[in-house]
């Protein structure tokens, strides 16, 4: 793929970094005629890594929090008019099964089901014995999930960009009048203008591998989940090793998601076909980083959307454009003046 330079012109917006954030925030500078350069050191990021799972219903206490309902009404319509304009299919509302890990779970789902507002989240359809497979506790299908097909939607994005001559690579010199915004995922911990932001980064681990059968379309999650993208094969995810500081494939981490596949698809066998590795850029309090360094308005982040980024950057990346453009407020949840303190 060709990458061009931006054509000598004044820009508004310098965005650094084309992993999901910094390209659904490019996405919409642009839709709202802005002009934009973005800045890629050609890397992968953690977006190519990551499952795009998106599941309204969290944790085990079978969170919903408040905004979701409207987050995902957005997302669907949000990724729905990408595919449309760049006639691609990337976005797939699939049924989840959720297997219980324990008595616990369980009854906090039953705790769940006397509360109306959750109700268009769970199906009354009883799991098969097929679906039940190492599941003592029991489980639930969980409505109005998806997938999103990551690398699909990065690669028509960048052509995109290309074909509005908007990507450059690094080095490069950015125009002191413009805006730049940060949106490298964990590598922000290295950046010194936002260094000081409580990142906690998470390594995590995936596979990708053949069934020698064919695979029901539902994601099955139990702790770790199992994504299918096709008849006969699938992804198997995440690992969780917050120690862990750059991308490293561990033979530990593989093996135990093979277990895993294993242990759900007893009557099927897997062949790997990949292996990959990559940093959630997670933060203190769950809550991304948005908004304009204290002490330098020309430089902004977006950033910090951790494992539930599908969901919540088509979300922030509309209401931030707003800020940038109308001078809209930033929710207060997702600002970095909470943390201005720790800026010295």
């Amino acid at each position: 793929m060709a990458e061009q330079k931006p054509k000598n012109q004044d820009i508004d917006f310098t965005i650094i970094g084309q992993g999901l954030a910094g390209s659904l925030l490019a996405y919409c500078l642009l839709n709202a005629g802005k002009r934009i350069a973005i800045i890629s050191d050609g890397k992968q990021s953690a977006s190519r890594v990551a499952a795009g799972l998106i599941n309204p219903i969290t944790g085990q206490r079978f969170v919903l929090a408040e905004k979701t309902p409207a987050m995902l009404k957005l997302a669907s319509e949000f990724y729905t008019a990408i595919e449309t304009k760049l006639g691609i299919r990337c976005y797939f509302p699939t049924p989840l099964i959720r297997l219980f890990n324990n008595e616990k779970e369980k009854v906090f789902y039953e705790k769940r089901l006397l509360q109306p507002h959750y109700t268009p989240f769970f199906s009354t359809k009883p799991l098969s014995e097929q679906q039940l497979v190492n599941a003592p506790f029991g489980g639930v299908i969980q409505l109005q999930a998806a997938w999103l097909d990551t690398n699909t939607l990065l690669d028509a994005l960048a052509d995109y960009f290309i074909s509005h001559d908007r990507i450059t690579h690094l080095p490069a010199q950015t125009n002191s009048q413009t805006t730049t915004i940060h949106c490298e995922g964990y590598k922000i911990k290295y950046n010194p203008l936002f260094s000081w932001l409580p990142l906690q980064p998470a390594h995590g681990e995936i596979i990708h591998c053949e069934s020698k059968s064919k695979l029901a379309p539902e994601i099955t999650v139990k702790s770790k989940w199992l994504l299918p993208t096709s008849q006969n094969t699938c992804r198997i995810g995440a690992t969780f090793e917050p120690h862990i500081s750059e991308p490293t494939q561990q033979e530990q981490s593989k093996n135990a998601l093979l277990s895993f596949v294993s242990s759900l698809k007893k009557d099927n066998e897997f062949n790997l076909l990949s292996h990959q590795a990559g940093i959630r850029p997670a933060t203190l309090d769950k809550q991304p980083f948005i908004g304009f360094h204290p002490h330098d308005s020309n430089h902004a982040v977006f950033n910090g959307f951790g494992s539930r980024g599908s969901l919540l950057i088509p979300w922030y990346a509309k209401l931030f454009t707003e800020t940038l453009v109308n001078q809209s407020k930033i929710p207060a949840e997702a600002d970095i003046q909470r943390y201005e303190s720790l800026c010295v």
